[in-house]
C-alpha cells in the first residue's frame, strides 16, 4: 500500500519526536497496534476499527475525538497532529494520481471533484472514493462492473442508457451519463477539456449540471464549452 512506511502514528503525532520514546523504551503506535507506553489508545482503536491507516483517511476527519486530543489543555498539540494528517493525506493523493488518467469509471473527473484533495481517484493506488464506502466491500460497482467487463469507463458499455447501477441510481445518474455519452462521441481528451473550460467560465462541476435535470439539457450545456 501506498506510503506505509511513512505512517508511524495513527493520529498524525511524530514517533521520531515523541519525547517518550526513549524514556519509556516506547515501540510506538502503529508497531504496538495501538497500545503505546501508556497502554490502550483510543484514537488507534477507533482507526484500527474502521479499517484505516491513519486518521487523516477516515471520511470523519478530523473528528470530534481527534479535536479533543489535539486541542486538550494538557496533553493536546494545538492541532499540529492534525495538520500531519493532512500533510501525510495531500502527498499520498498527489503521488496515486500521478501520472493516471483522471476520468473515473462512471465519467466523472477526478480533477474536478469536490473530494481531489482526498481521494487518489478509482484508478489510483490510493483510491479512496467517498461512494465506494457506502458498500459493505468499500467498492464502486460502477468501477467493479467496468472491470468484470474488462471496459475502460461506462461509456463502453451498450446498456449505459438502462443502467441503474451504483452512481447511476443517484438522483444527478443523467448528469453522469451526459458525461459517458460526451466521451462517447468524442473521448476523454475532449471530455476532460470541456469541463476545464466550463469551469473557467465560472461552472460549478459539482452543482450546475445536475441542476439542468435530464441527460440532453446537460449535453446541451456541455456542448457549449467542447472547443
Amino acid at each position: 500500500m501506498l506510503g506505509e512506511e511513512r505512517i508511524t502514528t495513527y493520529c498524525g503525532l511524530d514517533c521520531a519526536k515523541c519525547d517518550y520514546k526513549e524514556k519509556y523504551n516506547c515501540g510506538g503506535c502503529v508497531a504496538t497496534k495501538g497500545n503505546p507506553f501508556h497502554g490502550k489508545c483510543e484514537l488507534a482503536s477507533c482507526t484500527i476499527s474502521k479499517g484505516k491507516r491513519f486518521c487523516g483517511e477516515c471520511e470523519k476527519f478530523p473528528c470530534e475525538l481527534l479535536n479533543k486530543f489535539s486541542f486538550d489543555k494538557e496533553q493536546g498539540d494545538n492541532g499540529v497532529r492534525i495538520e500531519n494528517c493532512k500533510k501525510l493525506k495531500n502527498e499520498f493523493v498527489k503521488e496515486g494520481r500521478e501520472g493516471l488518467n483522471p476520468v473515473c469509471y462512471c465519467g466523472l473527473n477526478c480533477d474536478f471533484c469536490f473530494l481531489g484533495q482526498w481521494c487518489g481517484g478509482c484508478r489510483s493506488d490510493y483510491n479512496c472514493c467517498s461512494f465506494a464506502t457506502l458498500f459493505e466491500d468499500k467498492k464502486c460497482p460502477n468501477a467493479t462492473c467496468c472491470n468484470e467487463k474488462k471496459i475502460k469507463g461506462c461509456w463502453e458499455c451498450d446498456e449505459l442508457k438502462s443502467c441503474n447501477k451504483g452512481f447511476f441510481k443517484n438522483d444527478n445518474a443523467f448528469t453522469m451519463k451526459a458525461y459517458c455519452l460526451l466521451i462517447k462521441k468524442y473521448g476523454e481528451q475532449v471530455y476532460s477539456e470541456t469541463i476545464k473550460n466550463a469551469v473557467a467560465n465560472g461552472v460549478d462541476y459539482a452543482k450546475d449540471f445536475d441542476a439542468l435535470g435530464s441527460t440532453e439539457k446537460v449535453l446541451e450545456a456541455l456542448e457549449k464549452y467542447r472547443k
